[in-house]
């Protein structure tokens, strides 16, 4: 599962005078009502899907801040990236960009940035958060995680942030997407209903689940889809998924039954792929009985023959 920044709210405004730094002030304006919608397509998930998350931390983006550091962007994983910084005072600074972040508490903003709500975490020692909400239910965010040592990492935040949600706007970057490339599909919308009412029980809630993944609650079972770049799986036990697809099971038991089934949709490149993975999570105390890689198997053996091939 992909490791996911939690925004909350800042109740002050963040940082010492804009003006003492090494970057031009960002000006917040009056914050949006907290249950006005959030309608710009520009910050959809089907928008922010395809985005090369590392093309929007260069130069031209980051100018006002400093001199980006050669080869020092990093993607760690889909919709993420890092990059490091010398600010023209010689101090270094570090951002963390995620396009999908969860916020807490979405409607308590502290002003906007770029036209979207805008929440602030910090300062905290040398760090701090600046998340632009993108959706108030499910809360959602792209949100830039700053480190500034002897600097104003809120400032610097807000600042990469305004220009960040501007480039989103400017016909960003993409990713590649090959024959047979899931980037850009919503899962929520490819597992039929009936599929999840037998695996998960009735009233089984439908969230996406970051921009590549979905979440089924309410029944008497939880279940994630989840889709990255990563290690291609392997091991044992396997287990035909059709198409001559072979998946592999990760059963965890404790506090209930958890089952997770990953199977390799298309390879990249050094050990690496496109991986699709559901887990099926019964955390009730009568799980003990339940056949869980069983439920977990049905799910992507009914999602195999959906997903488009080279």
């Amino acid at each position: 599962m992909p490791v996911l920044l939690l925004a909350v709210l800042l109740t002050t405004a963040c940082g010492p005078d804009l003006s003492r730094q090494n970057f031009p002030r960002t000006t917040v304006t009056a914050s949006a009502a907290p249950d006005s919608p959030i309608t710009d397509d520009a910050v959809s998930f089907a928008n922010l899907r395809t985005v090369d998350p590392c093309a929007l931390l260069d130069t031209a983006t980051l100018a006002d801040l400093g001199t980006v550091k050669a080869d020092s962007t990093d993607s760690s994983s889909l919709g993420q990236c890092s990059a490091d910084l010398t600010d023209a005072g010689g101090k270094d600074l570090r951002l963390h960009l995620q396009l999908d972040d969860i916020t807490i508490n979405s409607g308590n903003t502290s002003g906007t940035v770029g036209g979207l709500p805008l929440i602030g975490d910090g300062p905290d020692g040398a760090s701090c958060t600046a998340t632009a909400v993108t959706s108030r239910s499910p809360g959602f965010g792209v949100s830039l995680y700053v480190t500034y040592d002897g600097g104003d990492p809120c400032g610097a935040g807000q600042n990469a942030l305004q220009n960040v949600v501007r480039r989103l706007h400017d016909h960003p970057a993409r990713l590649p997407q090959p024959p047979g490339s899931l980037i850009a599909l919503d899962f929520c919308t490819l597992v039929d209903e009936a599929t999840i009412t037998d695996v998960l029980g009735r009233g089984s809630e439908t969230s996406p689940y970051g921009m590549h993944g979905c979440s089924w609650s309410g029944g008497t079972a939880t279940g994630y889809l989840d889709y990255g770049i990563r290690s291609t799986p392997g091991g044992s036990p396997a287990v035909d998924l059709g198409n001559g697809v072979t998946g592999y099971e990760q059963l965890e038991t404790g506090a209930g039954r958890e089952c997770t089934v990953s199977w390799l949709h298309r390879p990249t490149a050094d050990g690496e792929g496109e991986v699709v993975s559901f887990q099926y999570d019964n955390y009730h105390d009568d799980a003990g009985e339940d056949d869980a890689c069983g439920k977990a198997a049905t799910v992507a053996k009914a999602l195999v023959p959906k997903l488009p091939r080279a």
